[in-house]
């Protein structure tokens, strides 16, 4: 053996009873992850978003078009997969980056059991009776079947998974069932509670975003308690950069044709930066 490689053991998992503190997340369309203490991840749609879409559309056209077996397909279709493999390193690190974030959040993450392959089924068609089909809003369950397969659920439960064992943490996984009509405070589930990404409880009028309302109740279904919300304090001014007076710079230019005065003042705005004791007004030109 060249290299002696030691074993790599991971740490052992917490007692579900030392854990302190349980962080809940809601993944979704519009915000890839809700969390718990009202922050949000966004959805940067990797492979739907307007740019890129429209570069694969390009590509993928244009790859059809090509002569079977030609150098021109081949050439094409090769640039189609660099564009492939550039959006799925894109969406591979953005996930690392989304759950190292959550894993580091509590002792304890909760999230919902989802049956993703079952999500982004097709629509069923409907019969008309007549030998024909209704609408079933097939079009817009295949765009959002688009969307959703680009977020990447799975591939980040995955890696919450693995950097949780890493660093000792439970994942617990919940029913899912119910989880954006019930309310937090109350327990009253009414779908007409929910009203878009508004969320008002119509028995407690318990107000919040859905999706934060959401992942507080996966949470809570956990049977574990919120962390408690720390008083974030930003770090104290730099007593170099901020002054103690204020002084304007004015620099007077006088036009000796016209005997008239003009006042060029400062491109940026440098009051804050300056102090009175060491700056002085400056005149140019003739004493009149």
């Amino acid at each position: 053996m060249l290299v002696d490689i030691p074993s790599f053991e991971l740490p052992q998992i917490q007692e579900i009873s030392d854990v302190k503190s349980v962080v809940g997340i809601d993944v979704g369309v519009n915000k890839l992850v809700a969390i718990t203490d009202g922050s949000f991840i966004e959805n940067i749609r990797p492979a739907t978003n307007n740019k890129t879409a429209r570069r694969l559309a390009i590509r993928q056209r244009a790859a059809s078009r090509k002569v079977k077996g030609s150098n021109n397909k081949r050439k094409v279709i090769e640039k189609l997969a660099r564009t492939h493999h550039k959006i799925s390193q894109q969406r591979s690190g953005y996930n690392w980056q989304a759950a190292s974030k959550i894993v580091n959040t509590a002792d304890a993450v909760v999230r919902e059991d989802l049956n993703i392959k079952n999500m982004v089924k097709r629509a069923k068609p409907k019969h008309d009776g007549n030998g024909g089909y209704k609408r079933n809003g097939a079009s817009s369950k295949t765009g959002l079947n688009k969307v959703i397969l680009d977020c990447g659920w799975g591939d980040l439960f995955d890696k919450i998974t693995w950097l949780a064992a890493k660093s000792g943490k439970l994942v617990i996984v919940v029913d899912p069932k119910y989880s954006s009509q019930e309310c937090p405070a109350c327990g009253h589930t009414d779908k007409s509670n929910r009203d878009g990404e508004k969320f008002v409880c119509t028995q407690c009028n318990y107000t919040e975003h859905a999706d934060t309302k959401a992942s507080r109740v996966i949470a809570k279904r956990s049977g574990l308690v919120f962390p408690k919300n720390k008083k974030k304090t930003l770090p104290v001014d730099d007593g170099k950069v901020t002054s103690n007076s204020y002084q304007h710079i004015v620099v007077e230019v006088r036009n000796h044709a016209y005997d008239q005065k003009g006042i060029q003042l400062t491109l940026f705005d440098l009051d804050q930066y300056r102090s009175g004791d060491k700056w002085n007004v400056r005149k140019y030109g003739r004493n009149s």
